[in-house]
């Protein structure tokens, strides 16, 4: 056994390990390591090359986020004049139809009956009528959009992420969504223009000038990739008088968990009730793939959500609208490993089988379960899997601040302006 005991053994070099790694190194803590399964770190924000083209392995990832610190940790790694700073464009395809997102305030751009038809679907939903918010994600949707959008739209396409049905999801992760007022949808119509000031999610992004995403995780990854030790999956985490024994070598006195639960199950010291919430977690994968479309370079998308049921894939990203360094016919096409099939037209395919948490009903409570009995042992959730939250990465690293703070690390913070 390694007699030298770690102030931290961080389990997982994706961005949420890094992140807390890096966010120690620069509070002075300089005795951790972190423990890869994978032969390289990186996890979902990965990139790569192919041809011409750009591509992000583990999905879409761009840069925006409501906390200023977390721009000002990233951008003290990889200056900001290393980015792009892109007004976002992302279209909905319906019916037929292309329409800018989100579509509630964009019905105007459907033909007249169409157009008529979601009005009156949005203003007899539940929430314009004063109805008590539903229990499960399937209801919700009908409540927030009515019947006509969740059925052509809303319902097929979360179908298509998700991998399972809107019926079997719960609807505490939907705290944050606003309320739709029908009035100024309405008033969208009759301008026929939607108010920018209203976009419900980040209405521009940042992405790299060059490299892709994954220039992003590097940039934080240089200062602490001694520390990574790649191909060692965590098998088993046991107690012992200088704090946990990871995989009978590695002696830490907290372990931070940033990779999916159950690849760990084995290892954690759960009580038989913690194990049985453990598996009542669901998550879905993702496939990535890689195409060339003359279409794409006369488009102006970033990227087209489809909701489609004939179509597999759920969401294409035209790679040359936001990577200036990729050919302008790239099209990334983004499908739940469930739905994919073998594409010959594709350039390459890249495999990921943790993609997203699913938060299925019951999710919240499980994973509260498993987090608190995890604790009590000195085994730290965080991040996307550690937390079992669809977060991007901006949140990850918010969520890898706050967690330094609570365990008494403060010195990384940046100065503001």
């Amino acid at each position: 056994m390694n007699n030298n005991i770690h102030d931290y053994i961080i389990v997982g070099a994706g961005m949420s390990g890094v992140a807390f790694a890096r966010l120690l190194q620069m509070s002075g803590v300089q005795n951790f390591i972190l423990l890869e399964s994978a032969a390289q770190p990186g996890g979902l924000c990965r990139s790569q090359r192919v041809g011409g083209h750009v591509i992000d392995t583990g999905g879409g990832h761009f840069l925006c986020t409501k906390h200023e610190e977390v721009y000002r940790f990233i951008f003290s790694h990889l200056p900001q004049e290393e980015f792009v700073r892109h007004e976002r464009v992302s279209k909905v395809r319906v019916r037929g139809h292309e329409i800018d997102y989100p579509i509630e305030s964009n019905l105007w751009q459907l033909p007249d009956g169409l157009r008529d038809d979601y009005l009156g679907s949005v203003a007899g939903n539940g929430e314009a009528r004063g109805l008590p918010p539903p229990q499960t994600f399937e209801a919700w949707i009908r409540w927030k959009l009515g019947d006509r959008i969740a059925e052509d739209y809303m319902l097929p396409y979360n179908r298509k992420v998700w991998g399972v049905e809107p019926a079997e999801m719960d609807i505490d992760w939907l705290h944050k969504i606003p309320r739709l007022d029908v009035g100024e949808i309405v008033e969208a119509c009759r301008r026929r223009s939607a108010d920018p000031a209203k976009m419900p999610s980040h209405a521009y992004f940042y992405y790299p000038r060059h490299g892709g995403f994954q220039r992003v995780f590097d940039a934080l990854l240089k200062p602490v990739a001694d520390r990574v030790r790649c191909g060692e999956a965590v098998d088993s985490i046991e107690p012992s008088a200088g704090g946990l024994v990871v995989n009978g070598r590695h002696v830490g006195r907290r372990v931070i968990n940033t990779a999916p639960w159950p690849a760990i199950t084995g290892a954690l010291p759960l009580s038989a009730r913690g194990r049985a919430a453990l598996a009542r977690l669901r998550h879905s994968g993702l496939a990535v793939s890689l195409h060339e479309s003359a279409a794409a370079a006369s488009s102006r998308a970033h990227w087209i959500y489809e909701p489609a049921p004939e179509l597999r894939h759920h969401r294409d990203f035209l790679i040359g609208n936001y990577a200036a360094d990729s050919a302008p016919d790239g099209v990334m096409r983004e499908t739940n490993l469930l739905r994919h099939a073998p594409d010959a037209t594709a350039l390459a395919t890249f495999r990921n089988e943790h993609a997203y948490p699913v938060p299925s009903l019951g999710w919240a409570e499980a994973i509260a379960l498993v987090l608190r009995e995890a604790a009590e042992h000195g085994v730290h959730g965080l991040g996307r899997w550690g937390q079992w939250q669809y977060f991007n990465s901006d949140v990850c690293i918010h969520e890898a601040m706050k967690l330094a703070e609570r365990l008494g690390h403060t010195a990384w913070k940046p100065s503001p302006g």
